[in-house]
């Protein structure tokens, strides 16, 4: 390459000694083949081309001499492959049949083993700095073979098309020397930041002067590192302009060294005020939406379409107790298999994940049990960007406390419309209870009193049903008064030594003449059993057994009294052959105001209270009560009491459920 030719066409220069720099302009690139995305309009107009036409898949082997395409590719491959830069001199098409002589800094954006990276040109027109020599064309040589001054007429065009170029180019296209005083500033200078371009190249230490503040110190020392290194290098800081703005630039810079040392510094900077502007406005964005993600209650996890692991917060991690060594090389699929081993139900919860991301436009809200007892609730959504799915957002959230809370309130509701039923029942059962005696008591007296004003004797039968009746609206009251006491912790107790069986056999005798339809059978030891109570409320507790065996056995039959010795307790046993209880009755029987559902109102009187109180007296004396039955073969009803003295039998008591 030892000559240049000159046409009326346009300049093919080939001798790279020969020329001087012209205006930095810039391209965005990448892959391989090598494809053009974006090119500045100050290099479209140098090379007269469209942006449509330099995007086209195979426009820069068009662009590209033929004989220059192998290095140009050769230093795209390097560039990309490696991640650094490098410089290439090649000649380019332009429109109407120009050949243009280039110089290229290749920078890498992003590199890539297998070529997919992207790249930044910053890209400057080689022109002849000396008198050319022209060769075949007819032009040229008559302006060859013509006057001088018809030769000095076309340099002094292509100056100052040079000028125009230099100036029409989207920055501030510069030279300096070794020590940084400016050697060129192209007027974009002063349209940018409104200093006029000779103030420049006059103040030695102008742009440092006019640096940020905050610039003024690290701006220059990378520069002059770089320099120092005579390698390329980019940096992007603020400048202040005349009228106090701060303007960002973007500063691409290359140096040109002779012998390892820097000469020149050529570059070209670039107002990026508003690329900062938006890049801050995205990082605050990012950081608003991390802090937001990271505050959440809820934990959050998005994968990609091809469900790689895009983004989470702290508190899914949390949720799913994943520790950090888990979250190396982690996708979609290594997080499904570690969930599965965490929920209760891992196929029904491979299903739904499965299903959700092969209907990539369905959104789903499920509940997920755990196996240590938490309850999560999933939503789950596509992630859009526009109208296009790229993704999906998954969000849980821990409602075991809320669910917990939730069957408390239904368990607490649940137990207040119980009590309300059970009021409505007391209320019915005790308005008829207490009227039951009333009615005959209230005939009775007026029985009486007829006679008595009539001065005829009192029947004896009418004064003793009377009293009957009063025992009976008596019981029922002594009933309530003791549900009372018990529910307030003063039902009062008078512990003495007593033998069991004298107090079993007085009562067994008072009820041997009150139902002639019913046998009466009586069983007790030969040993003496001393029991440590209260007379009273026993006898209230063995009353109240032998008068609901008599009661629910209203066909008669056979009633037996036991009492017997199991080591070191007495147990008492009252069996009957009555109506029974229902098995799923017996665990409430012992309830207030419980009666079994066998047991209506008519024909079977009382309050639901006696074994109740029965329960209480029996446990306050250091013992407990239960009962064996079965629907319509009668029951057993079982007690037992601490015995003072004597030695302890080896059997042990029959086995029961434990008591209320």
């Amino acid at each position: 390459m030892a000559d240049t030719q000159w046409s009326e066409a346009g300049l093919e220069a080939t001798d790279p000694a020969s020329v001087s720099p012209d205006s930095p302009l810039l391209w965005l690139g990448g892959g391989l083949p090598p494809r053009l995305r974006w090119v500045s309009p100050s290099l479209l107009r140098a090379l007269g081309h469209t942006l449509e036409e330099c995007r086209a898949r195979d426009f820069v082997q068009r662009l590209v001499h033929s004989e220059d395409l192998d290095r140009v590719l050769e230093a795209w491959r390097r560039v990309l492959r490696t991640g650094g830069s490098c410089s290439v001199e090649f000649r380019a098409g332009a429109t109407r049949g120009r050949l243009v002589h280039l110089s290229v800094e290749l920078s890498a954006v992003e590199s890539s083993a297998d070529g997919g990276g992207e790249l930044i040109g910053t890209v400057r027109v080689l022109v002849p700095a000396a008198r050319p020599v022209l060769q075949q064309s007819t032009t040229a040589r008559a302006v060859l073979e013509g006057p001088s001054e018809e030769v000095a007429q076309e340099l002094t065009r292509f100056d100052r098309e040079h000028v125009e170029l230099t100036d029409t180019v989207d920055g501030i296209v510069w030279s300096t020397d070794a020590s940084f005083r400016f050697t060129f500033v192209s007027k974009q200078a002063e349209r940018l930041l409104g200093y006029p371009t000779h103030k420049w190249m006059q103040e030695p230490d102008f742009w440092v002067k006019h640096l940020h503040p905050e610039d003024q110190e690290w701006a220059p020392a990378f520069c002059m590192k770089a320099a120092m290194e005579c390698r390329p290098h980019e940096l992007e800081y603020r400048m202040i302009a005349e009228d106090g703005r701060v303007v960002w630039l973007r500063d691409i810079v290359t140096v040109i060294a002779e012998d390892g040392a820097p000469r020149e510094l050529r570059g070209i900077m670039v107002d990026v005020t508003e690329h900062r502007r938006a890049r801050e406005h995205l990082e605050h964005m990012v950081s608003l939406l991390r802090a937001t993600l990271d505050s959440t209650t809820d934990g959050v996890f998005v994968v990609d379409r091809r469900r790689r692991v895009t983004a989470y917060n702290g508190r899914f991690l949390e949720l799913w107790r994943i520790s950090d060594e888990f979250r190396k090389d982690w996708d979609s699929e290594k997080m499904l298999t570690y969930a599965l081993t965490q929920v209760r139900h891992p196929e029904q919860f491979r299903e739904r994940i499965l299903a959700l991301y092969a209907a990539s436009e369905q959104e789903s809200f499920d509940i997920v049990e755990m196996l240590d007892g938490r309850i999560l609730e999933r939503y789950s959504r596509p992630q859009r960007l526009g109208d296009t799915i790229v993704g999906r957002v998954w969000s849980y959230r821990d409602v075991t406390a809320e669910r917990r809370a939730q069957a408390e309130r239904e368990r607490l509701l649940h137990e207040a419309e119980e009590a309300i039923r059970v009021r409505d029942d007391f209320l019915s059962i005790a308005s008829h209870e207490l009227k039951t005696p009333l009615t005959p008591l209230k005939l009775h007296l007026q029985v009486l009193r007829q006679r008595a004003v009539s001065g005829q004797p009192f029947p004896l039968q009418h004064v003793e049903k009377a009293l009957a009746q009063v025992v009976r609206l008596s019981g029922l009251i002594n009933d309530l008064l003791d549900t009372s006491r018990i529910q307030a912790g003063r039902l009062e107790l008078k512990h003495e030594p007593m033998p069991l069986q004298h107090l079993t056999r007085e009562v067994f005798a008072d009820f041997r003449p009150v139902s002639p339809h019913h046998t009466l059978e009586y069983e007790e030891p030969d040993e003496t059993l001393t029991i440590q109570g209260d007379r009273g409320r026993l006898a209230q507790v063995l009353v109240n057994l032998l008068e609901n065996a008599i009661k629910y056995s209203p066909t008669g039959g056979t009633i037996r009294l036991t009492v017997e010795r199991y080591g070191a307790q007495a147990l008492v046993s009252v069996t009957d052959r009555g109506i029974g209880i229902p098995s799923d009755q017996m665990a409430h029987l012992f309830e207030r105001f419980f009666r079994a559902r066998n047991a209506p109102i008519s024909g079977f009187g009382g309050l639901g209270l006696g074994l109740y109180i029965c329960r209480d007296i029996v446990e306050r004396h250091g013992g407990r009560i239960w009962v064996e039955s079965e629907a319509g073969a009668g029951s057993t009803f079982r007690f037992t009491l601490p015995v003072m003295e004597g030695a302890a039998d080896a059997h042990a008591p029959p086995a029961a459920p434990p008591g209320p």
